[in-house]
C-alpha cells in the first residue's frame, strides 16, 4: 500500500484564506470588544433583575405568612381589625393634654365592671366633668381586646380602675382614657373647676 502525501482539505482552505494570518484592524476589535461588554452587561441587567423579581417575591410571601400567623392568632376571641372607621380608629383628633380634658362631654375615675363586645360598663366613682354617676355603660372601641385601632388607648379590663374622658356615648383613647394615678385624678379635679 502506497501513502500518498496528501493534505488535509480544511487545512488547504485555511491556507487559501487570505485573512488567516492577517492581524485584525483595531476598530473591528474595539467593536468586537464593545459589542461583547453589551452583551455581558445585558445579561447582567437580566440577572439582577431577576434577582429583584425573586427578592420582591420572597418579601411577599414572608409578608403573607405573617399576616396568616397574625390572623391564625386571632381565632378565639383575641384582638382583630376593625370593620370599619368607628370611633377611635385611625390617629388622634386631639391630643390629651389638661385644657383639651376640658373639652370632652365627660370625665370621670370609674371601675369596670363589665366588658360587652365594644360596650364597657363603669361604676363611677367621682365626676369631673359632665354629669355622670352610679354606673354608665359606655362604647370604648379599640380598648376592648375586640379591635385594634392606632388611637392608643388602654386594653380595659374588668375589675380595673381607670380615668375616663369622652363625648356623647363614647370614650375617647389618646390618653383621655388611662389606668388610674392619684396624681393625675387631682390634675383632673383641679382643671375641672
Amino acid at each position: 500500500m502506497s501513502q500518498q502525501d496528501r493534505t488535509d482539505p480544511l487545512d488547504e482552505l485555511r491556507s487559501a484564506d487570505p485573512v488567516h494570518h492577517s492581524p485584525a484592524p483595531s476598530e473591528s476589535k474595539a467593536r468586537v470588544w464593545a459589542r461583547i461588554q453589551e452583551v455581558t452587561m445585558d445579561d447582567n441587567r437580566r440577572t439582577t433583575r431577576r434577582r429583584t423579581a425573586w427578592a420582591g417575591l420572597a418579601a411577599a410571601a414572608v409578608a403573607g405568612v405573617a399576616v396568616f400567623a397574625l390572623l391564625l392568632n386571632n381565632v378565639g376571641g383575641s384582638p382583630t381589625p376593625s370593620d370599619g372607621p368607628g370611633p377611635g380608629i385611625s390617629s388622634c383628633v386631639e391630643t390629651y393634654s389638661l385644657e383639651t380634658l376640658a373639652n370632652r362631654d365627660f370625665a370621670f375615675d370609674g371601675t369596670v365592671t363589665t366588658i360587652d363586645g365594644d360596650q364597657v360598663a363603669f361604676d363611677v366613682g367621682e365626676s369631673f366633668a359632665g354629669d355622670v354617676t352610679g354606673s354608665i355603660t359606655l362604647m370604648a372601641s379599640g380598648m376592648t381586646g375586640t379591635s385594634v385601632t392606632s388611637a392608643g388607648g388602654p386594653n380595659l379590663a374588668v375589675g380595673e380602675r381607670y380615668l375616663v374622658a369622652g363625648d356623647e356615648t363614647f370614650v375617647w383613647a389618646c390618653g383621655f382614657t388611662q389606668a388610674y394615678d392619684e396624681d393625675v385624678a387631682a390634675d383632673w379635679a383641679e382643671a375641672a373647676r
